[in-house]
């Protein structure tokens, strides 16, 4: 403030000197009632004069509403993390802030060793990781994120149970390898199965029974005698030809088995059951040679 003075009292002097150089008449002004006549010189220094004593309250007033801004900052630092304390420790006791309100909403999400994340306008970023954690899809893109960056990883995850291919494909060389497979290896094309030898589950099998590939799946796949029952099942309820039904399991031999008491080769049944000593058709085809009436479905559920 001394400099801007200093410099102000040059500048009207300067100003008042010019004026009075170059003209040395006098202006008349009707001020409340009063005529007042004074050199042109006079007047300017006049209402440069007032002009500064406006800006010197201006910069006063700023100066203290600067003062009374940075007061609370600095009490509101402390306060902050006196605030931060409480809720780790699980207190009530919370601190009145007055400037740094945003920060102090984010304090408010601070409960004991949690952060309990709540939407708020004045952090988007909190209100995409909420998404997040409710298990909806983010464009993270914008956060320009690590690709193993865990919250990368949760966006990538709700995307892939939700049966996102291409996102599984991106996945197969992260921490969520295992989804990815799993899900590939149940949407994905029945020749991009086979190609990457993804793991051939039950699942993968129902979803390609139309499949052209159908016995490369059952081939490749190794699954329990229950699931391939079940599976053989599926495919003798909608009525499959024999001889292709029972050369789709031709090398599964209990299943194979099943199916050929299910379309009555007793004959050829029981010479397999000798052959590969398997007792569980071996007691059924017993119980039919003794006469007593056994459903093979019903048989082959309450043993396997």
């Amino acid at each position: 403030m001394k400099k801007y003075t200093i410099i102000s009292v040059i500048f009207i002097v300067i100003i008042a000197l010019f004026t009075y150089i170059n003209t040395n008449a006098t202006t008349t002004f009707n001020m409340f009632g009063v005529n007042i006549t004074l050199l042109n010189a006079l007047w300017s220094a006049g209402f440069l004069l007032v002009f500064y004593l406006i800006s010197v309250v201006y910069f006063g007033i700023e100066k203290f509403k600067n003062f009374r801004f940075d007061r609370n900052i600095k009490k509101d630092k402390i306060n902050i993390l006196k605030n931060i304390e409480s809720k780790l420790l699980y207190k009530d006791n919370m601190i009145d802030i007055k400037e740094l309100k945003e920060i102090e909403e984010f304090i408010e999400m601070v409960n004991g060793d949690k952060i309990v994340f709540k939407e708020n306008e004045n952090f988007p970023v909190i209100s995409d990781l909420v998404k997040l954690q409710n298990n909806q899809e983010v464009d993270l893109k914008k956060y320009k994120l690590d690709k193993n960056n865990p919250w990368v990883l949760k966006n990538m995850q709700i995307k892939i149970e939700n049966g996102d291919l291409k996102v599984a494909k991106e996945a197969l060389n992260t921490p969520l390898k295992d989804k990815a497979i799993q899900l590939l290896s149940q949407k994905a094309d029945v020749k991009e199965i086979l190609a990457n030898d993804y793991p051939i589950s039950k699942e993968t099998i129902l979803n390609n029974l139309n499949s052209n590939k159908l016995s490369e799946l059952i081939k490749k796949s190794n699954l329990s005698n229950k699931e391939y029952i079940e599976i053989a099942q599926i495919l003798y309820k909608d009525a499959k030809i024999p001889e292709e039904l029972l050369e789709l399991f031709k090398e599964k031999q209990v299943v194979y088995i099943y199916l050929l008491i299910e379309y009555e080769k007793i004959d050829e049944a029981f010479e397999l059951v000798k052959e590969y000593d398997i007792k569980l058709f071996e007691y059924y085809l017993l119980l039919r040679e003794n006469g007593v009436k056994v459903d093979i479905k019903e048989f082959i559920n309450a043993k396997l």
